[in-house]
């Protein structure tokens, strides 16, 4: 796969970051579109490119579009990714809109996953409910589902529908800290692995079957990459959700979601 590097700049979150962009270099069209938050942690710490080249290559899953997109800073990651609307409007909008721009026709394919871990699958989440026509498949490992005591999960009970996408959720039967201080004003009451339960509930409350996996490990990145896989593999497979054509990026109006406060959390 080619793999090319850029600077995406974002109006909704006055800063700029980069963007990995990887795509098939055999010849074969794109079937897919796969965008990974906390693209650092992907690349440098899961393993995410060795692992989708091997997908692809083996025929596990499709010749795709594979893009990662920077954290930015450690400072921003702690404002952007816990339910930040313009972090919605930023992944939803700025993000699509350059990858189009870049591969023209690749958000009219039929497969568009997007994976987040930790802080960022809380933030996958999140797009999905606020922006519910961008993508068709959501991985969230080991989401922070905790944060701001449960405030999404709340949001998707508020709700009281099936959204169009459907959900990977992991998390490891190790991780369960309980009162953690991450830092003086983000205090995690429930533990992981609760909050990941809870939110695998409200799902199927609300309509959803939730693909969930208990894996044997704790919050760690060799875990993530032992379980990427099997989620790869589960995004673009033939299970599909019903899922209306996606719009240009920028018409989409705004949520009612929009204008609610962010929560805090990892």
């Amino acid at each position: 796969m080619k793999e090319r590097e850029l600077i995406i700049s974002s109006e909704h979150l006055h800063n700029s970051r980069h963007m990995w962009i990887l795509t098939p270099d055999d010849g074969r069209v794109p079937e897919g579109l796969l965008v990974f938050l906390d693209g650092e942690f992907y690349r440098d710490r899961v393993g995410a490119v060795q692992i989708v080249r091997a997908l692809c290559e083996s025929g596990g899953i499709p010749p795709s579009i594979v893009a990662f997109i920077s954290y930015e800073s450690p400072d921003a990651r702690w404002v952007e990714c816990p339910c930040y609307p313009p972090f919605v409007r930023f992944v939803a909008d700025e993000v699509l809109a350059r990858l189009d721009a870049e591969i023209p026709g690749c958000l009219t394919l039929q497969n568009r996953v997007l994976a987040g871990l930790s802080y960022t699958g809380l933030a996958a989440a999140y797009i999905a409910l606020v922006a519910p026509d961008r993508f068709t498949k959501i991985i969230a490992q080991s989401g922070s589902f905790w944060s701001n005591d449960c405030w999404l999960i709340d949001q998707y009970r508020s709700a009281k529908r099936r959204l169009p996408a459907e959900f990977y959720l992991d998390v490891g039967v190790r991780e369960t800290q309980e009162n953690v201080t991450h830092k003086e004003d983000v205090i995690q009451v429930l533990s992981q692995i609760d909050g990941v339960r809870r939110f695998r509930d409200v799902l199927s409350e609300v309509g959803h079957d939730p693909v969930y996996v208990e894996f044997d490990g704790d919050h760690e990145f060799e875990a993530w990459a032992k379980t990427l896989p099997s989620a790869l593999r589960w995004a673009f497979s033939e299970r599909q959700p019903n899922q209306p054509p996606l719009p240009t990026p920028g018409e989409c109006p705004p949520s009612n979601h929009s204008q609610l406060p962010g929560a805090a959390g990892l």
